[in-house]
């Protein structure tokens, strides 16, 4: 292991902390930047970063939910039931640290499920043929249904708009161009990593400079020994552990969830579970800080199974990551454990000592951190334009890109202001072509419609995608009806 490598890691990890800390700045859009970062690097160089940034970035949401009352990010959004009348309570340090230490445990377990599970799962999708490919890039489209917050109809619109974003150009089979309106510009089509940065960076630059909200920490200095773990809190938390990390990678394994899912439904078991809880749930319960923390790490494993040896994403952070895989010639997908399983060894060494430096950094970086929450938007917003700018110009050489990426900005803010998601977009436009490609080639090879509707039912893989695919979009709306009624 090159130390530059481990460099990297540690740098990846500090920018994830940091933007993992900033509430609006969400891992999603952590990885997009740390993606434009990485154009014309050597692969390992760049996983090595980006997954860096990933471990940090889901570690850091917690440290605004427990002192700001604001989850830094999505998967941190449960935290904050019970972290913040914790720093209520003058134990912001216990609460933090508590968060730290079993965020990192928790991430370590979801790596073990990948070491285990990701073979098990690659062997299996060996055996897919079109039809399989068709159904599980469809599959992937149900993340729709948990991206799209209260309003379903508006989520598949806005995955309506992706697919049709990702037809424009050359058709895959004919050659022929469509979409392009006669313009050269369109001809070579819409680069996902151009859609990406704009529908994520720069967006949310714009919603930023149209609030006048900022944030402000109290006073403060935490001891770093106080940030290390207390072994009696600890103690009581470990029961958490053997539903909350199986749970967390569970729920991460599954297309359409992610770590916000995993925290909020490990609230719930919990809660359920626990009738003698160290305090009341909501009142500074260190098991309501414990289990979504650990949920949310250990569904890295699980999204990074399926990203891997699927080739589709578990939620929208691993969609930006499939993304940035293709971006340096990494193909995940069934046939990735046969042709590139160095890699995947690879990626799991890579993770473990990711959550290795992300955890000690976010305790030696705390208090650096929160006083980064008090930044002005003056500072923040043009340097990550910058980025914006320079990651997409830098993708191709083109000024093109850089007018494609401040339109699809625009576009994400007036979508985002008027409800409609924004990831179901990217996700559209990554799996698009994949859809497209495989529905013509088993269309094709069964030689009609009807032909093709029933080899989905006979074809037992293909049965069993079929299924996944009906239940994951019934229990995701139930679960959502569920979340927003409460």
């Amino acid at each position: 292991m090159s130390i530059f490598l481990i460099l990297y890691m540690a740098v990846g990890a500090i920018i994830g902390l940091i933007m993992g800390a900033l509430p609006g700045l969400t891992v999603t859009m952590t990885i997009v930047l740390v993606v434009s970062l990485t154009f014309g690097w050597p692969m390992i160089d760049a996983l090595a970063f980006i997954i860096g940034a990933f471990c940090g970035g889901v570690m850091g949401g917690s440290i605004s939910a427990i002192t700001l009352n604001i989850p830094g990010t999505a998967a941190a959004v449960a935290t904050v039931f019970d972290g913040y009348p914790l720093k209520k309570r003058g134990e912001a340090p216990v609460a933090l640290g508590l968060a730290l230490f079993v965020s990192f445990i928790g991430g370590l377990l979801g790596i073990l499920f990948l070491a285990i599970f990701g073979p098990l799962i690659g062997s299996i999708a060996l055996k897919f043929g079109s039809q399989e490919y068709f159904l599980i890039c469809l599959w992937g489209l149900s993340l729709v249904a948990i991206l799209s917050k209260e309003n379903i109809i508006k989520g598949f619109a806005a995955a309506c708009i992706g697919l049709i974003i990702s037809f424009i150009g050359m058709d895959p089979i004919t050659g022929l161009m469509r979409f392009t309106f006669g313009s050269p510009l369109l001809s070579g089509g819409i680069n996902y990593i151009v859609a990406m940065i704009g529908l994520f960076g720069m967006k949310e630059v714009f919603v930023q400079l149209s609030s006048k909200k900022t944030f402000k920490v109290d006073n403060f200095h935490y001891n770093i020994k106080d940030l290390f773990p207390k072994m009696d809190v600890v103690k009581k938390t470990l029961k958490c552990f053997s539903w909350s990390a199986p749970i967390g990678a569970i729920i991460g394994l599954l297309p359409g969830t992610g770590g916000d899912i995993a925290s909020l439904v490990s609230y719930g078991v919990s809660k359920q579970l626990i009738k003698e809880p160290s305090r009341p749930f909501g009142e500074g319960a260190y098991e309501g800080v414990a289990a979504p923390e650990i949920a949310n790490d250990s569904a890295i494993g699980g999204a990074i199974t399926t990203l891997l040896t699927l080739g589709i994403p578990g939620d929208s952070v691993t969609a930006v990551m499939l993304g940035s895989f293709y971006l340096h010639g990494l193909l995940p997908g069934p046939t990735f454990m046969m042709t590139e399983k160095k890699y995947f060894y690879m990626i799991i060494v890579f993770l473990i000592i990711s959550e290795f430096i992300a955890y000690f950094l976010g305790i030696l970086g705390s208090n650096a951190m929160l006083r980064m929450l008090n930044f002005p938007k003056w500072f923040l917003l043009p340097f990550i334009s910058i980025l914006c700018v320079v990651g997409s110009y830098a993708l191709q050489n083109n000024i093109y890109d850089v007018l494609f990426m401040v339109i699809f900005g625009l576009l994400g803010y007036i979508l985002e202001k008027s409800g409609y998601p924004v990831s179901p977009i990217v996700l559209s436009i990554i799996l698009g072509p994949m859809i497209e490609t495989n529905f013509r080639k088993a269309l094709i090879s069964t030689g009609g419609m009807g032909s093709l509707l029933l080899s989905f039912i006979t074809r037992p893989i293909s049965l069993i995608l079929l299924v996944l695919i009906i239940a994951t979009f019934i229990t995701q709306t139930v679960l959502m009806k569920k979340i927003v009624n409460n």
